[in-house]
């Protein structure tokens, strides 16, 4: 008996029907409903479900157990629950705040004063205060550190993010484990990735990186010291509890765990590539990002209309901020980018999903909000606002893009957000809030796969709009705010 079958015949009970009425109020024959509730045929007509959930007049709560095991019968448990994860990650980035570039000034501890050797500490109050000072002096002193821990070490990665900011040039090396296929429920890489995106915001210079196997060997209860924090000058273990540590300060000790830690740093791979967009940077790592991305099954999701690719140097010129450090070579970067990334798009099959909300906002004032104020000199006239949507209209009708409407209450992004998935090469975030513009890539292929799944899927919901349905809305709205 599959989970949905239990559901409905549990509603059958609590709502009073036997099967026979129940099968002449919904129209659907007894013999098909008895194997639909006993489970021996799996009900895959949505119409069918939608009348029989509103023949035991289910109630709002209960019709989204029955839909939420409907969608477990029809994909699996795994795949619905890193779906569920996927969509977990994209609402923590709703809650991303831009905090202030500001460390605290703290005062260094004496157990970084004393002389060479090592010393253990213990107690989670006193390997707080390590941890702060080791990562403070090496933040204001310059170097890198080299972390050896899972993401979801909160006291030493909220340590990273006070001390560490944004306008701190400390380089910042985390190795981490992944687990094949996402682990025993198929989303433990992705709640990796939903702590290491938070940590690329607050983080300048962030490069996580991963390599296979499992965690419990590493961070396991058995392993005594299995955390690692390396700097130029210190070495620090940590136990798996956060209640003992040992810092180390003999040179030779630390150059012994440097050279462990470099040695795991050439046996992974790269998690995560974080580009900062302001100054042009975008469009100079654009061009290369295109030269290994085909197109050929993109998926994006983009809380405006996706313009860039229909920007010429004419539009650049006339709206770019001149204030920009370097204006000429920002427009020569970015309409070389935006004119390669046309014609790699056009070769491909992309499909983008836009916040019915923000679209008609763009339209009606001519206010681009995914992307800093700052780079723009004011408002998208009328008669241009016409051009760009003319231009993705024609793409449109030639069959290559493809756009989706979904209504703002069920977008899951937010205006500072961006997401473009090229199946099976690369996906990349797009942040982009007050002070900041940067860009996330990965490559690793079981995160990827998550996303595009997610994504895909909810192209195809009840409550997006096709591209005909989707062509025609952009049209009456132009009519109505552009004539």
């Amino acid at each position: 008996m599959s989970i949905l079958s239990e559901k409905l015949k549990y509603f059958l009970s609590q709502k009073g029907y036997t099967m026979a009425e129940l099968s002449g109020r919904s129209g659907i024959e007894r013999s098909t409903l008895y194997q639909y509730l006993k489970g021996s045929r799996p009900l895959k007509n949505r119409r069918q479900l939608e009348m029989l959930m509103s023949e035991l007049q289910l109630t709002p709560e209960e019709r989204m157990e029955v839909l939420e095991a409907y969608e477990i019968t029809q994909v699996g448990l795994v795949q619905y629950n890193r779906r569920c994860k996927v969509r977990e990650v994209l609402n923590s980035l709703l809650i991303i705040e831009d905090k202030e570039s500001v460390a605290p000034k703290l005062e260094q501890e004496m157990y970084l004063r004393t002389t060479e050797g090592q010393q253990l500490m213990e107690g989670e109050l006193e390997i707080n205060r390590l941890v702060n000072n080791v990562i403070y002096e090496t933040m204001v002193q310059g170097g890198e550190i080299r972390l050896l821990t899972q993401p979801d070490n909160d006291l030493l990665m909220e340590s990273l993010l006070l001390l560490c900011d944004d306008n701190v040039q400390t380089r910042v090396t985390q190795i981490i484990c992944l687990e094949v296929n996402g682990g025993r429920d198929g989303c433990r890489n992705l709640e990796n990735i939903r702590r290491i995106l938070r940590y690329g915001i607050g983080i300048r210079r962030y490069e996580p990186r991963y390599y296979y196997g499992s965690p419990a060997e590493h961070y396991g209860i058995m392993n005594v010291m299995p955390y690692l924090v390396v700097t130029d000058r210190y070495a620090v273990q940590i136990s798996s509890d956060w209640k003992a540590a040992i810092l180390h300060s003999n040179t030779e000790v630390v150059a012994y765990f440097d050279h462990f830690f470099e040695k795991m740093r050439r046996q992974s791979h790269t998690l995560m590539i974080s580009v900062d967009g302001f100054g042009g940077n975008q469009a100079k790592w654009g061009q290369d990002y295109l030269r290994g991305t085909t197109f050929s099954s993109t998926m994006e999701i983009c809380s405006g209309l996706c313009s860039v690719q229909f920007w010429d140097k004419h539009l650049i010129e006339k709206y770019i901020n001149r204030k920009i450090p370097d204006c000429a070579s920002v427009i020569k970067n970015y309409t070389a980018y935006t004119a390669a990334l046309y014609r790699a798009k056009k070769h491909g099959q992309v499909t983008v999903l836009m916040n019915a909300s923000f679209v008609e906002a763009f339209i009606r004032d001519g206010i681009l909000r995914e992307y800093p104020s700052v780079f723009f000199n004011g408002a998208i006239s009328i008669s241009d606002r016409r051009i760009l949507i003319g231009r993705i209209l024609k793409a449109v009708d030639e069959g290559w893009y493809h756009i989706r409407l979904l209504p703002a209450e069920n977008f899951p992004l937010s205006y500072h957000w961006e997401i473009l998935i090229s199946r099976g090469e690369n996906m990349l975030f797009q942040y982009a809030h007050k002070n900041q513009f940067k860009i996330f890539q990965f490559q690793e292929a079981d995160i990827l796969e998550a996303f595009y799944d997610y994504l895909e899927n909810i192209s195809a919901g009840e409550d997006v709009l096709g591209d005909t349905q989707s062509a025609e809305q952009l049209r009456r709205w132009m009519e109505e705010h552009l004539s």
